[in-house]
This record gives C-alpha cells, sequence and structure tokens, in this order.
C-alpha cells in the first residue's frame, strides 16, 4: 500500500532508518536551505529528489502541513508477536510491550509510538477491529519513531495476551478503579501493559485477564488523563524500575 510522510523529523527519520522503500521525496525550494540534512540523506541513499514549489507542496499535502517535505513510500509493515519477543531476548532484555485497546485516535497512538521508541519498548499491539491503524498522521505525530517501534496488529487481543502469558509475561492493565497505584507494582520482569480506549477505558474481557490491574492516583476535579499521557507516566516508572535495578547490579 502506498503512503505519503509529511514533516521534517518524521522525513528525516524514514531516511536515516532505512527501514522502507522510497519512490521519491518532494522538496520545497524555498525550505531548501532549512532542510539541508534531509536533502543530505536523500542523495545519500540514492533517493529521487524533486523540487516544488510551496504552492504544488500544498496541493499535494492537502491541507496536512508537510513543512516543506513530502516522501512518497509504502506502508509499514506490522509484524508478529513473535517477531517482538525475539527482538526483546536479541538485546537480553526483559519483555517490555504495550496493548492497546481500541484507541481511536492517531494522535494519541502516534505520541505513545514516540514514547514508547523513547522509553525503549520493545513493541505494541493493536487490534484490527475498532482501533485506528499506523496512518500518515500517526507516523507524522511520533516524529519518525514508528521506523523504530515494533508494532503487531491482531484479530483478538485475549488471544494475544495468552500467548503473552505462556512466554512469562505478566500482563498490567489501568484501571481507574484498581486498588493499587501504578508505582507499587513491580515492573522489572516481563510486561506487557494495557492502556484503554480514550472514553471507555479497558474491555471487561481483556481487563478480567489482566494479571493486575493498577490506578494514576487522580488530585484534582478532572477524572482522568489522556491515555497517551497515562501511558508516558506509566512508561517512564518501567524506565526507572528497570534503570535502578541496572545501577545496583
Amino acid at each position: 500500500m502506498n503512503r505519503t510522510i509529511f514533516g521534517k523529523n518524521a522525513c528525516f527519520e524514514v531516511l536515516r532508518s532505512k527501514s522502507r522503500l522510497i519512490r521519491k521525496i518532494s522538496i520545497a525550494r524555498e525550505k531548501k536551505p532549512e532542510l539541508h540534512d534531509i536533502i543530505a540523506a536523500a542523495k545519500e541513499t540514492s533517493t529521487s529528489i524533486q523540487y516544488l514549489s510551496n504552492k504544488d507542496m500544498d496541493r499535494l499535502a492537502k491541507g496536512t502541513n508537510h513543512q516543506g517535505v513530502i516522501i512518497f513510500t509504502y506502508a509499514k509493515e506490522y509484524v508478529e508477536i513473535e517477531d517482538i519477543l525475539e527482538y526483546a531476548a536479541s538485546k537480553n532484555e526483559k519483555p517490555f510491550i504495550i496493548i492497546l485497546d481500541s484507541v481511536q485516535d492517531p494522535h494519541n497512538l502516534g505520541a505513545i509510538i514516540r514514547t514508547a521508541e523513547c522509553a525503549g519498548a520493545h513493541g505494541i499491539i493493536i487490534p484490527k477491529q475498532n482501533s485506528v491503524h499506523v496512518t500518515s498522521t500517526v507516523e507524522k505525530v511520533s516524529t519518525g519513531a514508528t521506523e523504530y517501534v515494533l508494532v503487531s496488529m491482531v484479530s483478538n487481543l485475549n488471544y494475544a495476551v495468552s500467548l503473552l502469558k505462556k512466554n512469562n509475561i505478566w500482563i498490567t492493565g489501568l484501571e481507574a478503579e484498581a486498588p493499587k497505584n501504578y508505582y507499587d507494582e513491580d515492573f522489572r520482569g516481563g510486561i506487557a501493559l494495557v492502556f484503554g480506549s480514550e472514553g471507555e477505558g479497558i474491555r471487561k474481557s481483556l481487563k478480567e485477564n489482566c494479571d493486575f490491574l493498577v490506578k494514576i492516583p487522580m488530585k484534582g476535579m478532572i477524572p482522568s488523563l489522556n491515555v497517551s499521557v497515562s501511558a508516558g507516566i506509566i512508561l517512564y516508572e518501567v524506565v526507572r524500575q528497570r534503570f535502578q535495578v541496572t545501577m545496583i547490579k
């Protein structure tokens, strides 16, 4: 499937990662001086460069903020859950996986992928139905992190959870009414963190399949956080705990 990538950061990471076959790259002539890193990376990979007026770039982008650069490539390939587990093993690390249950907003998915990459997560699992997929918007919001984070799309999240459990991975879900705060949970082993949709949270069947449920304490009048913010908080608790273990060792 053809895919169009917009924006300086996302396009630079597509070029730098060399993870996809690029058909061509379009650059706004007026933006050439500030896009020299992207132009150099494109030339290094022998990518065909097309220089256009900013007006023509706007026409190609159809309202998307392109920041002077557009890459024409192919859609990101999804992986199998086993690929994520093998990636963790190749780094000699306990699996650190994120499961997203029916997240609908591409901006949330893009932000979570960006945080996951920065936090060293090994992969993300999303459902085929009732969920946003990895779109051009997701790739732009992730600022190129989609080039480095493995994403598996599955038909049944409960089956995915069962597979992870067979591989000695504990499943922890974020639930507003959970009895335990997230920072009281032990995230040093193999873990999969489950985050629910923006409005409904984790579906009942999946929640019941979790080994543990944790909450983020709320002290104000607003009862919940945006899912990408919640994910960022808990992902970096994992980093904190695992970094402390590394330092002790």
